[in-house]
């Protein structure tokens, strides 16, 4: 009983520090998304993701935003990743689902 009510207790400061499960679903999408592209230049704005989080069910988010890889650089370009987060008591946020949306229209060529 002690531990829910910690846990509870915890969401609502998280909540109200403008955390909450967009922000810990961003996080896990930022994650991912470094993970996957390790080695590569890449921005990811944790603010713009938890805003475009919008819910996949009672127990998961869905969050889509813009990649700026290599920034500053002429070789600057964007790209738009889809991240799926699922959510289950007494387990941290897990990324379930990834994908790059990739246009070579935005690709410059050497």
């Amino acid at each position: 009983m002690r531990a829910r009510i910690l846990g509870m207790m915890g969401a609502v400061v998280l909540a109200g520090c403008g955390g909450g499960r967009e922000q810990l679903a961003a996080q896990a999408c930022d994650d991912a998304i470094r993970t996957k592209l390790a080695g590569r230049g890449v921005d990811i704005n944790l603010k713009d993701l938890a805003a475009h989080a919008a819910p996949e069910g009672a127990d998961a988010l869905r969050l889509l935003s813009t990649i700026v890889f290599d920034k500053g650089l002429s070789s600057e370009y964007k790209q738009t990743a889809e991240c799926k987060v699922r959510f289950e008591e007494g387990k941290p946020a897990s990324v379930i689902f990834l994908q790059f949306n990739w246009s070579m229209d935005d690709v410059k060529k050497d």
